[in-house]
């Protein structure tokens, strides 16, 4: 079973995420902002949670419409954050080509996948649904200060006692992707994501059919450095 599957299908989830709840708060409108998709533009969330994010997005008078593959998460949006949903697979979109104004992929949402194939296909996926001239705004954390970090802690165990759990952060033996071990509630979980390279990630881009608008690399829409703490891209479906 894929690690994404399990994981963010038991409850423990919740616990582990706690903080992106508030952290929503800060994210959600700047990550509208830098959308920039004008009002009535009709958008979609993927994945998309919880839906901590929708209410954001709606705010800018934006039609949103969410999926995901984790039953949990929509059953917890549906009640939390009512609007259109779609449980759904990234690599293979259920919605007609060129349906969309925008796609919103928030907090390092792209590289789940095991082969660098897949992941590309998630990106084709979104140039499908979008119009010509749609924009993708991909969010990911930036690699070169997540390295930095994982180097400062090394391979040890970090307890989190207010959130209940530990984490241990480590890159796989190739250096391409990021391994999270949690145990909470008794259980351990492990993510198990490709964090790209700038130029990686827009190559995809470029492969996947977008063109490159912008770069930034934080919330506040400042222009992209290599050691921001995130990588913000708003690509045009050409």
């Amino acid at each position: 079973m894929d690690w994404f599957i399990r994981d963010f299908d038991d409850p423990a989830y919740f616990d582990i995420y706690a903080d992106k709840a508030a952290d929503a708060g800060t994210e959600g409108p700047a990550l509208a902002r830098l959308l920039a998709l004008p009002p009535g533009s009709r958008v979609l969330d993927l994945p998309c949670g919880w839906g901590r994010l929708r209410p954001h997005l709606a705010a800018q008078g934006l039609w949103v419409a969410g999926g995901d593959l984790s039953r949990l998460n929509l059953r917890r949006h549906a009640a939390e954050q009512p609007g259109p949903l779609a449980r759904l697979d990234l690599r293979c979109l259920p919605f007609r080509p060129g349906c969309a104004d925008g796609v919103f992929c928030a907090f390092t949402s792209w590289g789940y996948f095991a082969t660098e194939a897949e992941n590309q296909r998630q990106i084709a996926e979104f140039a499908r649904v979008l119009r010509p001239g749609g924009i993708l705004l991909l969010d990911l954390a930036g690699r070169n200060q997540l390295r930095e970090s994982a180097s400062r802690l090394g391979d040890r165990w970090r307890d989190f006692p207010t959130l209940g759990y530990a984490e241990r952060v480590r890159w796989s033996r190739d250096q391409r992707r990021i391994l999270t071990e949690r145990r909470c509630q008794g259980k351990t979980f492990r993510h198990d994501i490709w964090i790209p390279t700038d130029t990686e990630v827009r190559t995809a881009l470029a492969q996947g059919g977008f063109g490159l608008e912008a770069a930034f690399g934080a919330l506040d829409g400042r222009a992209w450095a290599p050691g921001a703490e995130r990588w913000i891209y708003r690509a045009v479906r050409r």
